[in-house]
């Protein structure tokens, strides 16, 4: 019996040294106690300012442990207010042990020229649908933000010629929706540039009609995608 005991007593301290061995192990190149820092961007996380104006980033702060370490932030920033584009500024922060924080702001340059067609956000309206052409399946949808900003005179950049339908309403994420650039015609058609899907590689078939209504700056399109639908879209 008293064998048996040993025995038992002998396994359990092996049993102990080998986690303590392990625990020395999973924590090398660790401090005792991680503390992780907070980081938040201020000001607005969209920023939209004229071609030629000085942009002033708002900039971030951070928290690490009680303690104020923004200035240990480092900020990362493609602004070119020289230009029409799309731009971002990213902020990051991490602690001792490596643990990251980050933030980001887009910064969309645009141009001022007058248009019918007014830089800013548009909502998906009443009458948008999808056609699926097989079976002449129609899926109404309305309420989607979309983002429309004019780049240089008479050319557009759009978020997503869907009006949101992948992006948003199905729950893909932003690499479905097809963003893209339009050019605004003398006679106020609209007339497409490019577009993109990042999520397919691919781009839309075709548009069949599109045009901007002078007085009200609604926009109306319709566009095919994939040889298998037409979208039809109402932005105002």
């Amino acid at each position: 019996m008293k064998n048996i005991i040993l025995y038992i007593v002998i396994l359990f301290s092996l049993g102990i040294i080998g986690l303590s061995g392990c625990k020395d192990i999973t924590t090398e190149g660790f401090t005792e106690i991680t503390y992780y820092p907070s980081l938040k961007v201020k000001g607005e996380p969209v920023v939209i300012i004229n071609i030629g104006a000085e942009y002033v980033d708002a900039g971030a702060e951070a928290i690490l442990n009680g303690e104020d370490v923004s200035d240990q932030i480092v900020i990362k920033s493609n602004v070119d207010a020289s230009k029409g584009g799309i731009y971002s500024v990213s902020y990051s922060i991490s602690n001792d042990d490596g643990f990251v924080v980050t933030g980001t702001r887009a910064v969309y340059v645009i141009d001022p020229t007058p248009s019918p067609i007014t830089s800013g956000v548009y909502t998906v309206a009443a009458g948008s649908h999808r056609l699926w052409h097989e079976n002449n399946a129609v899926v109404d949808f309305e309420g989607y933000e979309i983002l429309i900003l004019q780049m240089e005179p008479g050319v557009f950049y759009i978020s997503d010629f869907m009006g949101g339908y992948y992006d948003k309403r199905a729950g893909y994420g932003s690499n479905y929706a097809m963003t893209g650039y339009f050019q605004l015609n003398p006679d106020n058609t609209i007339t497409p540039i490019s577009s993109h899907v990042a999520g397919w590689g691919d781009s839309m078939d075709k548009m069949n009609s599109g045009s901007v209504d002078p007085v009200t700056g609604d926009i109306a399109y319709s566009i095919d995608y994939a040889g298998l639908m037409t979208f039809n879209i109402f932005l105002n």
